[in-house]
């Protein structure tokens, strides 16, 4: 695949083809973005992710940053509107910010998707 994302590795923002994208890494996120790995929110502004084409979830999901997962934890908050979580397959519809890359190709979900659905068509 010839796309290329937008992160921050060894402390400089740079353009890198999504094949050479690291767990670790951290990747940006903008509007029309299509996420190609997996994710922890780190921080942004109100960026929401249509997650349809992966989950079947029909509604755009707001992504809420790890820390004010964390502070909601500790404070006993309902945990069900606070989702930090970047999946790969889905498209970004607003907003703007940044996440920790934790899995990549066949170990994304789209990745585990993709193996799952090979795997039904080569049983008989």
């Amino acid at each position: 695949d010839d796309r290329f994302v937008k992160l921050l590795r060894s402390g400089k923002t740079t353009e890198i083809n999504i094949i050479d994208v690291l767990v670790g890494d951290v990747m940006h996120l903008e509007p029309g973005d299509l996420v190609p790995v997996d994710g922890i929110f780190i921080n942004g502004h109100n960026v929401k992710c249509d997650e349809s084409s992966a989950t079947g979830e029909s509604d755009v999901l707001r992504k809420v940053a790890a820390n004010e997962v964390y502070r909601a934890i500790e404070e006993g908050e309902n945990l069900s509107k606070h989702d930090p979580f970047i999946i790969s397959g889905a498209k970004v519809s607003e907003g703007v910010g940044t996440f920790l890359v934790t899995a990549t190709g066949v170990n994304s979900t789209y990745g585990k998707t993709m193996a799952s659905l090979q795997d039904e068509a080569r049983r008989p």
